[in-house]
């Protein structure tokens, strides 16, 4: 009763508030990740800016974790926030706003943590079907080079993905997005293993019903329910103007190598509430789920969301997770744990400056089948807690500040992390038509303290076409445990060239000194869209 009495509450919020900002959410992939540098690929970067944030999505909510440092039109140079773990293909996420009539103000910052589900929602909410046929798709071919005094690898990764709407005017449509990933010796193993070096991120055939409803089958990732990540079965989609209603029965990948697993069936249930006016969109979805290893429970529990522009300058955005089972004495127990919290608020009193804030907070999440071997030595379900905040502030046309910083504990922790950022950039300086950024970053933890101090030239020739940046970067870690002293001094060179116009040359070149060591990295990709 409690849980549907908290569940009306927010529907009613929901319908009763309104809200300022239409927010776009667009989808990128780290190509290359340098000692302290993340380069992230676009389709393009309209609406990207210097200081903007992108984020990963995690438990179906953004979670910010780049700051972006310089760009050109297909890709941005990004430094780390925060101390989560990425890597090559990830995936990445930016926003934008979308645009409002010229005699309104234009927001050039959206909400810092509209999560990926409620972003899918605005696009089921429009049910007006495009028919006609559409297809775009990409051929990426890349090579990773790692040098060092003492060792030496080479890396090659295939990507391809390909969307197909209604093919040849029917009601059928379809995903791919594949990655093949090898070192230069293991070719002739391929074959004998071929799941450790494919992986199969989406492959689906969807089915329009109607304008309205839709069926899915395949390996895919559902905008809806994203929390749960990808599934291999059967997708079913309906619903109206402001509502949407969905069912998802399959399978989830293997937890080790990304393949079929037919013992990981899951089952699950959505509904969404969203109301869309000519001042924002404001929308509450709820997601039921049960996931099981050979037919037994190894999950369940329920997703709710929120997001509403409370007032004309304030943004909330919270989502939550409840589990509802666990063993007791290895019996199976209906429970209600909150397991998940994050809310944030984004506030900007003025035109040129925003302000936000979140708070965040995760207990373990145990799989009770599938890691029931260490139930036992489970004593306390610790739960991992932070805090974030960041400014960004445009004083005159061309020079922008921003700084953030972030506090992050648990008890297995002596002491909590911290970590802050500031930037200052000056777009198209005078006579020389190139952008100056400056940066520092500071990060204390219980195992590394360490100051990070940066700059970069970056400048577009030949309208557009070809971006080059040069980069120094001055790094101070001492680590805590053995009291050792790190220096690098990393100089990085980057260049991104528009063969054509669906056709793309990128490459940077890194090189780290060391006073007992010497790195150097080469990134090269060759991308064609079609």
């Amino acid at each position: 009763m409690k849980i549907l009495l908290f569940i009306l509450f927010f529907i009613s919020l929901n319908s009763s508030l309104s809200g300022q900002t239409n927010v776009t959410l667009y989808k990128g992939s780290i190509t290359y990740i340098s000692a302290q540098n993340v380069y992230v690929k676009f389709e393009n970067t309209e609406g990207i800016h210097i200081g903007d944030t992108l984020f990963i999505s995690q438990n179906n909510v953004l979670i910010p974790v780049l700051t972006v440092s310089n760009l050109s039109s297909v890709s941005c140079v990004a430094l780390p926030i925060g101390k989560y773990s990425l890597s090559v293909s990830t995936s990445i996420f930016g926003k934008k706003i979308a645009t409002k009539p010229a005699d309104e103000t234009i927001t050039k910052e959206s909400k810092e943590a509209v999560s990926v589900n409620d972003q899918a929602m605005k696009a089921t909410v429009q049910k007006d079907i495009n028919v006609k046929p559409r297809t775009d798709g990409r051929l990426a071919l890349s090579s990773y080079s790692n040098k060092s005094n003492s060792i030496s690898d080479q890396r090659y990764r295939y990507n391809f993905s390909l969307n197909a709407e209604h093919i040849s005017n029917s009601n059928f449509s379809t995903e791919t997005y594949l990655s093949l990933t090898h070192k230069s010796n293991e070719l002739n193993q391929i074959g004998k293993d071929i799941n450790k070096y494919l992986k199969i991120y989406s492959l689906a055939l969807k089915y329009d019903l109607s304008k309205t409803t839709n069926i899915s089958f395949g390996r895919k990732i559902n905008m809806n329910m994203a929390n749960i990540g990808a599934v291999d079965g059967l997708q079913f989609e309906t619903g109206n103007r402001n509502f949407t209603f969905g069912a998802i029965a399959g399978s989830r990948p293997d937890y080790f190598n990304y393949s079929f697993n037919p013992n990981l069936m899951q089952f699950g249930v959505f509904a969404g509430h969203n109301i869309q006016s000519d001042n924002g969109n404001m929308q509450t979805s709820l997601a039921i789920f049960d996931q099981t290893n050979k037919f037994k429970t190894d999950r369940r529990f329920a997703y709710l969301q929120h997001s509403n522009s409370l007032l004309k300058k304030l943004d909330l955005f919270c989502s939550f997770e409840f589990d509802f089972y666990t063993l007791v004495k290895m019996q199976p127990t209906t429970n209600f744990d909150l397991t998940s919290t994050y809310v944030s608020l984004r506030y900007k009193p003025w035109k040129k400056l925003s302000l936000f804030a979140s708070y965040d907070a995760r207990k373990n999440i145990y799989y009770y089948e599938t890691f029931k071997n260490q139930i036992d030595s489970i004593i306390d379900r610790e739960s991992r807690q932070g805090f974030r905040f960041q400014l960004n502030y445009h004083p005159i046309k061309y020079i922008s500040w921003g700084a953030s910083a972030g506090y992050r504990f648990q008890k297995s922790d002596p002491t909590p992390s911290i970590n802050g950022n500031s930037y200052l950039s000056y777009n198209q300086i005078p006579l020389i038509l190139t952008s100056l950024t400056i940066n520092a970053t500071l990060l204390k933890s219980n195992y590394v303290d360490g100051m990070v101090y940066g700059a970069s030239l970056s400048r577009d020739i030949f309208s557009g076409k070809v971006y080059t940046e040069l980069e120094y970067r001055l790094v101070n870690y001492t680590y805590k445990n053995s009291h050792i002293s790190l220096r690098q001094d990393i100089a990085a060179l980057s260049l991104s060239w528009r063969i054509a116009k669906k056709l793309t040359f990128s490459s940077n070149f890194e090189y780290t000194h060391e006073p007992d060591n010497d790195f150097q990295r080469l990134y090269i990709s060759l991308t064609q869209r079609f």
